[in-house]
């Protein structure tokens, strides 16, 4: 996975592209670690590039929200396509994440 950060006042917005796995766990951490130096803000993934994302990436994902949610920030995801749309509607990720398709 790769992604790439653009700032706004309101928040990032974080542009995921290619295949999110566990294998990523490093990569995720650095980009949670950008999103958590700006606390009380509305934070956006866009997963309109990202073409597979594996269990452990769902579960990385809601560890994200947790510890975002508890410094007054809030996490959007943008744009899901395909299998990864149904991956997030198939595991109910609209009752934990604000969804904008």
């Amino acid at each position: 996975m790769k992604f790439t950060q653009q700032n706004t006042p309101e928040g990032a917005v974080m542009t995921l592209d290619g295949s999110f796995t566990f294998n990523d766990f490093r990569e995720f951490g650095t980009m949670l670690e950008a999103l958590r130096a700006r606390p009380s803000c509305r934070h956006t993934l866009d997963l309109s590039r990202l073409e597979f994302l594996d269990s452990a990436a769902l579960g990385m994902l809601l560890i994200a929200e947790d510890e975002l949610r508890s410094s007054g920030s809030s996490l959007t995801l943008r744009k899901p396509l395909g299998s990864i749309a149904r991956l997030l509607e198939m595991s109910a990720m609209h009752k934990v994440f604000r969804i904008e398709h």
